[in-house]
């Protein structure tokens, strides 16, 4: 049977907001750290991972998808941090100041909505942007001292004006994504 790995997710448009996560991801990188750098085309904020499922799955799910009816909103990309702790780092992010409130909103509805399909989600609902994954513990301290100075850093802001159902084909070099609904906000 064939399976299509998917996700619910708001993505990242603002150039502002990708020009410093770019240049702050370039800085890990020049302190020797064992780190995969979310590619910019890719950024987003997952407000569900649903994982593999048939293509029948697929489409009950953007059938569901389709009645959501939210309005726009701005976020402000703020702070970076790490899963699970900055000196333990597995995953780099940065967090969601303005607009995380309606994004658990809208994490919410959509869960309501497809909760039941794929993989259960038992994670507390948290707002980021993950913008790394570190591979080793290589250079740990350099990671965590990057995480600290730009602890406060305020990346900018962007309105969310449409969530998208998405489709995740990994290869070796890194996941390619591709669109298979987009979702209007009014």
């Amino acid at each position: 049977m064939n399976l299509l790995r998917v996700f619910i997710a708001v993505e990242i448009t603002d150039e502002k907001i990708k020009k410093l996560i770019e240049s702050i991801q370039r800085e890990l990188l020049k302190g020797g750290v064992d780190i995969k750098p979310v590619e910019m085309e890719n950024l987003h904020i997952t407000l569900r991972f649903i994982g593999e499922v048939p293509q029948a799955t697929v489409n009950e799910i953007i059938n569901k998808l389709r009645t959501i009816s939210y309005q726009k909103f701005k976020m402000r990309i703020k702070g970076l941090g790490a899963f699970p702790s900055p000196s333990n780092p597995r995953v780099i992010w940065a967090g969601v100041a303005e607009g995380s409130r309606e994004l658990s909103e809208l994490h919410e509805i959509v869960e309501r909505l497809v909760g039941r399909y794929g993989i259960k989600d038992d994670k507390e609902f948290t707002p980021h942007l993950t913008i790394a994954r570190v591979r080793s513990p290589r250079n740990k301290q350099y990671i965590t001292s990057i995480i600290e100075k730009y602890r406060d850093l305020d990346f900018g802001e962007q309105e969310v004006s449409c969530i998208k159902l998405k489709r995740s084909v990994l290869t070796p070099r890194g996941p390619i994504y591709s669109d298979l609904l987009k979702v209007d906000l009014t």
